[in-house]
């Protein structure tokens, strides 16, 4: 069996094309505030690519380093504009939870404040997902259309893609089984599954013997080592067995991104109406 390396250029496109038409729509560019610790080098290059991604939609993104105190990151967190991003990793004297609430539900754009979080739950049409877990669902749903009744499993079970993605994929009948790191035997229960989407951030964690002949593999974890990036997957292993395999950081990645301006788009969409 051949195994396609599937790539997110083409549909990432698509989803940016909508998003300059509704830019266009709201007359004016949206602004997104987004906090980085630039010694960071894997924050650094990504928010570097994000600013280049907005800018090619008509987003404003507005890149800052974080203050040196709690008290003046939270008085960042509360800047003015359409959106604010925290990028990971947070200064170690303030929590997650504070900045969720800081940024509020109306300009959080990564589904982690706790009204947005609940949107997902309760599959609520306008709810805001994490950008990752919805570009996750459109993959699938390009490859496959309808996922009623399709067996997937997920694996790893974090606030920002994990769990929210269970959600979706439930909302859209599929049949889901979510995986940890506290699941006994893993392959056991990927085996069972026609999809596996995995985002655990474990260098060649599903290899052939985690899954069965002609299955779909979604590859969310990035990990940097001596020979570049690579993901969950180990690709040599799943080779002739899976029958597609999304590309790190190729695949989900750039939908993943397009998803983050659509969301950025949304956050200024709602203020306009508000």
């Amino acid at each position: 069996m051949d195994t396609t390396i599937f790539t997110g250029f083409e549909l990432a496109a698509r989803i940016k094309q909508g998003v300059k038409a509704r830019v266009a729509a709201l007359g004016r560019r949206p602004r997104c505030t987004l906090l980085l610790d630039g010694s960071n080098a894997g924050a650094a290059a990504y928010a570097q690519r994000l600013v280049a991604s907005a800018d090619d939609v008509g987003i404003e993104m507005v890149p800052a380093e974080y203050a040196a105190n709690a008290e003046a990151v939270r008085t960042q967190l509360q800047a003015e504009g359409d959106a604010m991003m925290a990028l990971y990793p947070i200064p170690s004297f303030i929590g997650r939870d504070e900045v969720a609430r800081l940024i509020g539900p109306e300009r959080d754009v990564d589904g982690l404040h706790p009204l947005n979080a609940g949107g997902v739950l309760l599959g609520e049409r306008n709810a805001r997902p994490p950008a990752t877990a919805r570009a996750c669902v459109l993959i699938l749903e390009e490859l496959l259309g309808s996922l009623k009744g399709r067996e997937i499993a997920v694996v790893g079970a974090s606030a920002v893609v994990g769990r929210p993605l269970a959600l979706m994929l439930l909302d859209r009948e599929a049949t889901v089984t979510v995986c940890h790191a506290a699941t006994a035997d893993l392959a056991s229960h990927t085996r069972e599954a026609e999809v596996v989407i995995s985002a655990t951030g474990v260098a060649g964690l599903i290899r052939a013997g985690h899954i069965t002949e002609g299955s779909i593999l979604l590859d969310v974890g990035i990990v940097r080592t001596e020979k570049g990036l690579v993901g969950d997957v180990d690709l040599e292993s799943v080779s002739g067995r899976a029958s597609l395999v999304t590309h790190v950081p190729d695949g989900v990645g750039p939908v993943t991104t397009a998803c983050l301006l659509e969301n950025i788009v949304s956050a200024a969409e709602a203020r306009a109406i508000s």
